[in-house]
């Protein structure tokens, strides 16, 4: 029995001392607090905009989370609507599933750059004159974190992406054209990657060009 003991024990101190190690490795994450407190308060606003004001506000519209339900969600703009009629036409009027196979074009933005162009007054922030011009002048837009302006994305999923991603490909056509916000918990979260720092939100250009496997039965009421 003490043998027992002494083995849980031994076992224990190995397991903090390698807890303690990985730690001094770690990311010092209260470096990014403010800018973590920054863009929770820009995600604030939008949403409070987009509850009060609805197809008033610059960003129209939200996507309910299924992974943070009562949370901040992710926003969009319609830019270019998907054409139904024409997709009813080719029995296409259907969004996609979490499996399915996609084509889409997309610009990624430099969450820096909107940050700080975004204006603080709402009557400005609603304004779509004002805040075309972040996203789409080409002389005063924010800059983007891609060598192009467009990049082309194909054979991936919804399953294979961050998950603001997944969840507004699934509220998508064939040819919808979006501006989107993405909270950076539904984006890459606190770690970050190698372009984007922990906390961002992320602002896109999306338009999903086509669904080369749908991944599941057809749903109902899509003209088929």
């Amino acid at each position: 029995m003490k043998k027992s003991l002494l083995s849980l024990l031994s076992l224990f101190v190995v397991i903090l001392g390698f807890i303690a190690c990985n730690e001094d490795d770690t990311v010092d994450y209260s470096d990014y607090y403010e800018w973590k407190n920054q863009n929770n308060d820009v995600m604030l606003r939008m949403h409070d905009y987009q509850k009060r004001l609805g197809q008033n506000a610059y960003f129209t519209d939200t996507i309910v989370s299924q992974a943070e339900p009562l949370s901040f969600r992710c926003l969009y703009r319609v830019i270019t609507p998907a054409n139904e009629d024409s997709l009813r036409a080719i029995n296409k009027w259907y969004t996609p599933y979490y499996t399915s196979t996609l084509k889409m074009h997309y610009t990624l933005y430099d969450p820096k750059s909107v940050m700080s162009k975004l204006p603080a007054d709402e009557a400005s922030f609603n304004n779509p004159e004002i805040m075309d011009k972040i996203f789409f002048d080409s002389e005063n837009k924010a800059d983007t974190l891609e060598s192009q302006q467009v990049t082309f994305f194909e054979d991936f999923t919804c399953a294979s992406v961050i998950v603001g991603w997944a969840e507004i490909l699934q509220h998508m056509h064939i040819g919808d054209n979006w501006l989107v916000a993405i909270p950076w918990y539904l984006a890459y979260g606190q770690a970050g990657n190698s372009t984007i720092d922990p906390y961002s939100n992320l602002y896109f250009r999306m338009e999903l060009v086509d669904i080369t496997k749908l991944g599941g039965p057809v749903p109902e009421g899509s003209g088929i």
